[in-house]
């Protein structure tokens, strides 16, 4: 079992501090009861789901409550216009509890409290539902490498009248023997929690490899967590670790740039996301978690487009069976629309690649409107002459990992770009 209170402590001040934070009870303030909308949005496991042409489940795109229409936007490339996030180039973590069980804990997570695998109406896929006081760490395996990217979704929905749970995502390592803590790096998100005009509160802590607290950055507040819990939609989670140095976005919100955030020293292998005490009504809060993924090395576009012919990545995201990029992807497009701006005389053909569920036929078509749709958006964001460009796809015809295991799939789900 997981200690509740394993996340950051260094010395006795420190360890006051963070005691008293971990046994807050949010105060609660007078209000409404939460919009009834959320008591509805977790489909217990009877819903039917249905599969697409990746294998992907998904829910209805409605919420009949109150008739309102639920269905998640994922917004458009410019609103990310300036996110600079570029996913790891090879995927060592994947998790979108697709395999798991409706009702049940996730097989390979541990916990010390209890969580359950739902359907959220109207958002596409399978979630882990959160508990208050509870820790939960992820099946990630292995030491992580210097530079690397974690990404998930979380999906915030909870009662603005009230102080509601504090989320916190922990990157640990192992401790050394004869100390207490090792190297360690929280993020916090905690809702309702700032200035009534940005109401977010974002914390970022971390421990040394002998585990002394490194850094305990300037709390920052900003309204991207309000935003989307009105929207009934989730947040996108990135972090981006260079050694030293870690840059965290919400959605296209840049939060943190520290460049002494991270023992440098030291290797992370653990990856746990904790939720804190509460002890209000459970209908002022519903969280849940999903689409995990954790990758090694940023890719570098220049040298393997240019002087090798060839770069894949798997950072061009799209929605579930559609070929509507992501706005989490601009980050990966305005890098090789870069590349191309300064190499005038290349061209490039962009090959669109599946995972292998679902049928053949279905995937390849899929493949070839997903490039086509990366050109487009090349030309329109970026004004890159479409002259340059060709398309095609393969659909699932050419895995570059096993299809059997999700961190294959995950790696196989790629957009290839070739020098012409």
């Amino acid at each position: 079992m997981i200690a509740c209170c394993v996340i950051i402590a260094g010395n006795a001040q420190v360890l006051k501090r963070l005691g008293d934070r971990a046994k807050q009870k949010l105060e609660r303030k007078t209000g409404d009861k939460v919009d009834e909308a959320i008591d509805k949005s977790v489909d217990d496991a009877t819903k039917p789901k249905s599969k697409t042409e990746e294998g992907e489940s998904t829910a209805s795109e409605t919420s009949e409550s109150n008739g309102k229409v639920a269905s998640a936007k994922s917004g458009s490339l410019k609103s990310y216009s300036r996110y600079d996030f570029v996913p790891g180039e090879k995927i060592v973590y994947s998790e979108d509890f697709a395999t798991e069980a409706v009702g049940e804990f996730p097989a390979k997570w541990n916990t010390n409290g209890s969580g359950e695998i739902v359907t959220v109406d109207g958002i596409p896929g399978k979630w882990l539902k959160l508990q208050e006081s509870t820790m939960y760490e992820s099946s990630m395996k292995g030491n992580l490498p210097e530079n690397y990217t974690v990404e998930f979704d979380v999906f915030l929905h909870y009662n603005e009248d009230r102080g509601v749970p504090w989320l916190t995502i922990g990157l640990k390592g192992d401790i050394l023997a004869g100390h207490t803590y090792g190297p360690q790096g929280e993020l916090t998100l905690a809702p309702n929690n700032g200035p009534t005009e940005k109401r977010d509160a974002v914390m970022y802590r971390s421990l040394s490899k002998q585990g002394d607290m490194l850094l305990d950055a300037t709390k920052k507040n900003f309204a991207v967590i309000e935003s989307q819990n009105k929207k009934k939609v989730p947040v996108h989670v990135a972090m981006w670790i260079q050694k030293e140095r870690i840059r965290v976005w919400l959605n296209e919100e840049k939060v943190y740039d520290l460049p002494r955030g991270v023992a440098g020293d030291a290797s992370m292998n653990k990856l746990s996301f904790e939720m804190s005490n509460y002890g209000g009504n459970k209908d002022d809060y519903n969280y849940f978690l999903s689409n995990i993924k954790v990758a090694a090395a940023p890719p570098d576009t220049r040298n393997k487009l240019i002087t090798e012919g060839k770069w894949s990545t798997t950072g061009i995201l799209f929605d579930v069976n559609s070929d509507k990029i992501k706005p989490t992807s601009y980050g990966t497009l305005k890098q090789i629309a870069g590349v191309l701006s300064e190499n005038a005389d290349v061209k490039v053909k962009i090959i669109g690649h599946t995972d292998s569920d679902g049928k053949d036929d279905a995937n390849l078509e899929l493949s070839k409107k997903r490039a086509a749709a990366v050109k487009q958006a090349l030309i329109t964001e970026f004004s890159i002459d479409g002259e340059r460009i060709q398309t095609d796809g393969a659909g699932e015809s050419k895995p570059v990992a096993d299809n059997n295991t999700p961190v294959g799939k995950a790696q196989n789900r790629r957009v290839e770009f070739v020098k012409l």
